[in-house]
């Protein structure tokens, strides 16, 4: 978890404890622990609609030449193609 050890990590459990508090740490650590399940539920339900989609896809991702370009230098593209 974010390069982090288990030292790392209760080294700065008990530096908190010192800052905050026992009262506050712990508010604290709770607050994280409801955030992180409440950001992970969106996570997981964006990570299964791309699953999805790249299932549904009947193409190989190696054919990009049928990728439809779009803007002024797809036009300016197009149009050296065609001469």
């Amino acid at each position: 978890m974010f390069g982090i050890g288990p030292q790392q990590l209760m080294i700065l459990g008990l530096l908190a404890l010192v800052v905050f508090g026992p009262l506050k740490a712990s508010s604290m650590a709770r607050d994280l622990g409801h955030f992180v399940k409440e950001t992970r539920r969106p996570v997981e339900e964006f990570k299964a609609e791309i699953a999805a989609a790249v299932e549904d896809r009947d193409e190989p991702a190696s054919d990009l030449n049928s990728v439809q370009r779009w803007g002024p230098s797809a036009q300016a593209g197009d149009k050296a193609q065609a001469t």
